[in-house]
C-alpha cells in the first residue's frame, strides 16, 4: 500500500520543529513513501522567500521523498504574486495559504491574485480549516466556487470543531479534497463514502500530530484495496503539476 503525506512541517517553528532529514527517517518508519512540505510559522507568516528556499533546499536533498509547496502571504500584494511565480518556476509544486498565520479571512478578496497564480501553474492550494473565524470548511467551498480550475485541499477536514460540516462543505464543490489529518478511521471511511474515494487524501500534520498514528489510522480505516490506494497516494499525485 502506497502512502503519501499531503501535509508535514520543516524546520523550527513556535511549537513543534521537524528537519526535513528527521522527517524522512519518520516515512521510513512508517512505510510513508513521500510527503508534502511547507516552512515553518514565521516563514509562513512574513519570511516567504527563505521559507521557500528553505523548502526548495529540502526537496533537491531529498527529491523522492519530498515535494515541496510554497507559501506566499498575500497581504504582500505584487509581492507576493511575484514570489509565487518564482518558486513555481523554482520548482514548487503547490501553494500552502493559512488565515490565522497570516491574518485575514479565507474568502477575503485579498487571496485571488495568488490564486490566479495557482490557477496558471497548476498548482493544488492547502489551507488549514476549522479556525473559526478565518479558515472554515463552508469559506473554503465559496472560495472554490469563485475558482473552480484550482483544486483546494481542505486542511485537517475541520478540525477540531467542525468537522461535522467538512464533509457537505467538501461536496458542495467539486474542486475540493478532504485532508484527514486528525481524524478516526469511522470518519475517514464516512468521507469516502460520501465523497467517493478520489477526493479524499491521507495526511499527517507532523510534527503537530504524530505520523505514526495518523497511519494506524488510516490501515485501520474499512476501506477496500482500490479506496486504499486512491487515499493513500494517487490522487494526492494526481493533484501535482508535472
Amino acid at each position: 500500500m502506497r502512502i503519501v503525506d499531503a501535509h508535514c512541517t520543516i524546520g523550527d517553528g513556535r511549537v513543534a520543529s521537524l528537519s526535513a532529514d528527521e522527517l524522512v527517517r519518520q516515512l521510513d518508519a512508517n512505510g510513508v513513501e513521500a510527503a508534502v512540505i511547507g516552512p515553518p510559522d514565521r516563514c509562513l507568516a512574513v519570511a516567504n522567500r527563505d521559507g521557500n528556499e528553505f523548502v526548495l533546499d529540502a526537496c533537491r536533498r531529498h527529491p523522492d521523498r519530498l515535494i515541496g509547496f510554497a507559501t506566499v502571504n498575500p497581504w504582500y500584494g505584487d509581492d507576493a504574486v511575484a514570489e509565487l511565480q518564482r518558486a513555481a518556476a523554482a520548482g514548487l509544486r503547490g501553494l500552502i495559504l493559512h488565515p490565522p498565520l497570516q491574518g485575514y479571512i479565507l474568502l477575503d478578496t485579498l487571496v485571488d491574485p495568488v490564486l490566479a497564480v495557482a490557477e496558471e501553474h497548476g498548482l493544488p492550494v492547502w489551507a488549514p480549516t476549522g479556525k473559526p473565524f478565518q479558515s472554515l470548511p463552508l469559506q473554503l467551498t465559496e472560495l472554490a466556487r469563485r475558482f473552480p480550475n484550482v483544486n483546494f485541499m481542505m486542511g485537517h477536514m475541520g478540525h477540531s470543531d467542525f468537522w461535522i460540516e467538512a464533509v457537505p462543505a467538501a461536496a458542495a464543490a467539486p474542486n475540493i479534497y478532504a485532508e484527514v489529518s486528525y481524524k478516526q478511521p469511522s470518519v475517514i471511511v464516512d468521507a469516502v463514502m460520501q465523497l467517493g474515494p478520489g477526493r479524499v487524501v491521507f495526511g499527517s500534520d507532523a510534527p503537530f500530530n504524530d505520523l505514526r498514528l495518523e497511519v494506524e489510522k488510516f490501515r485501520e480505516a474499512e476501506l477496500d484495496d482500490r479506496a486504499r490506494e486512491l487515499v493513500g497516494a494517487e490522487t494526492l499525485l494526481s493533484l501535482l503539476p508535472s
